[in-house]
């Protein structure tokens, strides 16, 4: 048999669908039925994980033939009337809403334990009123400020890991079959909704506690804590439940890694033309080229980041705040994360 034959029978006995073989396989379903149909060829890193996901030889799938060999019940897949979720997608989506809720909200609890453990938390007296903000908030509990510079630390790390696993996800599983029913489109939406009643009410109890502690109590601290703890309760769920609305457009999924992966198949194709192999034995010097503009645009935007950083810092530092050195760590940080992240352009 051939390796069409072979692949055709090894998913027909597993009750497994062209989709699911594609989203198994990072590829498209066309591609799959290129494949069955002798169409097309896969490459040799695509023919090892085919023999992995079938559990069987390498060269057997290619030139044996596999129409004997006995399948494992629990390898099959079950015979359902709808789609199912092979690839984990939805603990996916799940996951990356609550890393995303949870990089925005714990920046503003580390504000939230600055203000609340300062000893001007305390209502503030004739004697105090004369001292400046900075001078205040030097004098603040001594876990504050390691606080602060711990959740913005810890915000930043988390959004990174965040947004690098969506990145490997969506290498891995170019194509998504839409598996979500409408009842639990709908249960996202009711979630959305109730988050933003939620997050609406936070906000204004928010700014009822600081406006009353700021000015009535004259107790400012209390008031700027307040108001970045409920501010915090009111992202959370509200980032979460819009991530995981947008997480279910399946289409829109599908349509953004699509044009990536034909940009991707068409950068690929100009480097494998004749033409480009014979310009680049003419000019041996244009991968290093490439590479050094590459290293010089990156070390632009990372140059551009860390000033732009430094420039809020500044006007922190210009208005007396003690905590001007909190940008310049925010910027250092995304100008190494940018920098890390050049080798994935090149």
């Amino acid at each position: 048999m051939s390796f069409s034959d072979n692949l055709h029978h090894l998913r027909s006995i597993r009750n497994m669908t062209q989709e699911q073989l594609a989203m198994l396989m990072g590829v498209s379903r066309q591609a799959i039925s290129k494949w069955e149909s002798g169409r097309a060829y896969p490459e040799m890193d695509k023919l090892v994980r085919l023999s992995d996901i079938f559990e069987c030889d390498l060269d057997e799938l290619v030139r044996g033939d596999l129409t004997g060999v006995p399948v494992r019940r629990e390898l099959t897949v079950p015979m359902a009337s709808r789609a199912a979720d092979v690839c984990g997608y939805d603990r996916h989506v799940h996951v990356h809403a609550f890393m995303v809720a949870t990089a925005v909200a714990i920046p503003a609890l580390s504000l939230a334990v600055l203000f609340g453990t300062s000893p001007m938390s305390h209502f503030i007296g004739v004697e105090r009123a004369s001292l400046s903000f900075s001078s205040r908030l030097l004098e603040c509990c001594p876990f504050g400020l390691p606080a602060l510079v711990a959740g913005a630390l810890a915000g930043i790390a988390l959004m990174a890991v965040a947004l690098y696993r969506d990145m490997g996800f969506r290498g891995r599983f170019p194509y998504i079959e839409d598996f979500y029913t409408d009842e639990q489109r709908s249960g996202a939406q009711r979630l959305m909704h109730r988050a933003r009643v939620f997050a609406a009410g936070a906000a204004v109890i928010g700014i009822i506690a600081c406006a009353i502690k700021s000015t009535l109590l004259c107790h400012v601290n209390g008031g700027l804590c307040s108001l970045c703890a409920w501010g915090a309760a009111a992202l959370w769920p509200l980032i979460y439940s819009e991530l995981m609305v947008r997480g279910m457009d399946i289409g829109r999924y599908n349509e953004r890694n699509r044009e990536k992966s034909e940009q991707r198949a068409a950068v690929r194709a100009v480097t494998e033309l004749p033409a480009t192999y014979a310009v680049i034995a003419a000019n041996p010097e244009m991968p290093q080229l490439a590479q050094t503009w590459i290293r010089k645009r990156t070390l632009v935007l990372s140059g551009a980041i860390l000033v732009g950083f430094a420039l809020v810092g500044a006007v922190f530092a210009a208005l007396g705040w003690c905590i001007f050195f909190i940008p310049l760590m925010v910027g250092a940080v995304l100008a190494c994360l940018v920098w890390l992240m050049r080798p994935c352009v090149q």
